[in-house]
């Protein structure tokens, strides 16, 4: 299995939608007898009266935004809010406990009890998760009594995990009842989940983290995942054991690879960024050579023109330092897989124009091949073509944001996607770069909606991932 090599960890991940009310109270519901009403100040508010308002998380999102907020045993929290008012207010996070056979229970903190002014405070409320069944937050809460508060800027963050504990391979993908093996060093506990989120069983500790061998059980969800804890404060590190269809695995058991040592670096948006540790990254990764190594630097919410301004350095460019080191290993061969946000389009222009028109993207393109040919002249550079998404998905869910004339943006419209890797694939002909047509390899899956996830359309299921894994593995023996 190849080595995965780390990159800097990004800032902390806000697990709350609409955190500062810009698409008025979705995710937030009022309950009691007072009422909440979105301001649009500065800054943007929600007001609410004598009530209680309540966030619901998107499970689905934050479980492949940020993998590490589900079980986070061991992990601090950071809860925090800005508000004024005239009254009191108390909030409270609400994670809920995996139990066997999916019984659901929870697991509540509450803050003090906060006396308002007429100026916005931030309250800040911090701790760590000792119960290991806490599975996954699914509830923000505000109690407001004796008067009026107006709450925004809200934040539940997981400080980035401490990395003391460690895992000898990326990623493992087996059939159920075949028999797993790996190593962790550093980690004085260890957590066996079953299922992600969707659990069927308990967690349950395993008694050693050497040289741990046993079989893949069928228990629901979608694999397995184990969960290293060590010695510091919020050192925490996953591992994911996923499933995949049998004609699947053994495309991909079935590869073949020179044992040369060979790194490979990967550009990309949320579908490389996100579902880290078992996205297709991690999932190719389990089936090339110990000699191999990878690096993922995917970024979510990245298009081209941010891409080439932080590849030439550029100053104040989003989160610049997170490419600081991607130089120290060069690389053998470098993936680009992009499109998905340079291709979505804003409902003000009734979705006629993509965000990155076709001369930025050339433009931007030939930005980035200036500074692949400064830093890794001797790289193979391949792009891989946008994916076409699910585009039902995104017209359901983008019709209601447009009654409720809320701004929004709209992704996967096949003609903008079709023209951005029509560009693509020419620019890549004509700078001898090789073009992984992923496009075509979910047209021709035979169920596109299975694909990607059903909140949104754009991102990729384990299926998703598995599916473009493949199709990089056998592109690789080549």
């Amino acid at each position: 299995m190849a080595k995965r090599i780390s990159i800097p960890p990004l800032a902390e991940n806000n697990l709350v939608r609409n955190n500062c009310f810009g698409q008025l109270l979705s995710f937030y519901r009022c309950s009691g007898s007072g009422t909440a009403e979105v301001i649009n100040g500065p800054p943007v508010f929600c007001r609410v009266t004598n009530g209680t308002l309540v966030h619901v998380f998107d499970i689905d999102n934050q479980e492949h935004a940020d993998p590490d907020s589900v079980f986070p045993y061991r992990g601090k929290f950071v809860f925090k809010f800005r508000a004024r008012g005239t009254g009191k207010i108390k909030g409270g996070i609400r994670w809920r406990l995996s139990y066997f056979r999916g019984d659901m229970d929870f697991m509540v903190r509450t803050t003090p009890e906060y006396k308002l002014t007429g100026e916005f405070q931030e309250y800040k409320f911090e701790g760590t998760i000792d119960d290991f069944h806490a599975c996954v937050n699914d509830r923000l809460f505000w109690e407001v009594t004796e008067g009026y508060a107006d709450i925004t800027g809200i934040g539940l963050n997981y400080p980035e995990p401490v990395r003391e504990a460690e895992f000898d391979v990326p990623h493992i993908v087996a059939l159920p009842g075949e028999e797993i093996k790996f190593n962790c060093s550093g980690a004085q506990e260890l957590l066996c989940c079953y299922g992600h989120c969707k659990n069927d069983l308990t967690p349950e500790f395993l008694e050693n983290t050497r040289n741990v061998r046993m079989p893949l059980r069928a228990a629901g969800g979608e694999g397995m995942r184990f969960v290293a804890v060590g010695k510091a404060e919020n050192s925490r590190k996953s591992l994911f054991v996923s499933t995949a269809p049998p004609r699947l695995l053994t495309r991909m058991r079935n590869c073949l690879f020179d044992k040369s040592p060979r790194h490979l670096l990967f550009f990309g948006d949320s579908l490389t960024a996100y579902d880290a540790g078992r996205n297709y990254t991690d999932i190719a990764g389990a089936f090339l050579p110990e000699t191999w190594s990878f690096m993922n630097a995917g970024i979510g919410g990245d298009d081209l023109p941010r891409l080439a301004k932080r590849l030439q350095g550029k100053a104040r460019t989003y989160r610049l330092e997170h490419f600081e080191h991607i130089w120290d290993k060069i690389p053998d061969d470098i993936f680009l897989f992009y499109g998905a946000n340079d291709s979505k389009a804003n409902w003000r222009d009734d979705y006629k124009f993509p965000g990155t028109s076709l001369e930025e993207e050339k433009r931007c393109l030939e930005d980035i091949w200036q500074v692949f040919q400064e830093k890794a002249p001797r790289a193979r550079v391949t792009v891989i073509s946008a994916a076409p998404g699910y585009h039902p998905y995104q017209l359901e869910r983008n019709g209601r944001l447009r009654e409720q004339k809320i701004q929004h943006t709209l992704f996967g419209i096949p003609e903008h996607i079709k023209n951005f890797n029509r560009a693509a694939r020419d620019f890549a002909a004509g700078k001898g770069w090789n073009y992984l047509d992923f496009h075509r390899v979910c047209a021709a899956h035979g169920d596109l909606k299975s694909l990607f996830i059903p909140d949104d359309g754009v991102h990729m299921t384990l299926t998703g991932h598995q599916v473009l894994a493949a199709a990089l593995l056998e592109y690789l023996q080549k």
